[in-house]
């Protein structure tokens, strides 16, 4: 359940940006999304830990991703790794939309699952 919600929100962050384009709710979705991109750092960090704790899912390996583009400000203080660590999230941060966009949709099939089972 804490997956999905965090593959969700994760999903509108790396989307910002764009939402405005979606019919009806498409500038409520990307002032949220706005609201929440003050908290990229922190996101980005629950994205690697959640996403180590389910390595062997694609969850857990698109969470590790998006954390990677999210954290890149507090990955480079970690010493002796961290300057590896930012250049590969800067290196995956022009991929933010189209990996948004699939977390997103496997955040929302989650919960289809969840809620019709």
């Amino acid at each position: 359940m804490v997956t999905i919600v965090i593959m969700i929100l994760i999903g509108l962050t790396l989307m910002r940006g764009i939402l405005y384009n979606v019919p009806g709710i498409g500038v409520s979705l990307e002032k949220f999304a706005a609201w929440l991109s003050g908290f990229d750092v922190v996101l980005g960090v629950i994205a690697i830990v959640v996403g180590i704790l389910a390595l062997l899912s694609l969850e857990g390996i698109l969470l590790i991703l998006a954390g990677l583009i999210l954290a890149v400000s507090a990955l480079r203080t970690i010493p002796s790794v961290g300057p590896s660590l930012a250049r590969l999230g800067n290196s995956l941060a022009e991929f933010r939309v189209i990996l948004g966009v699939i977390i997103l949709l496997v955040g929302l099939l989650g919960l289809v699952n969840l809620l019709f089972r």
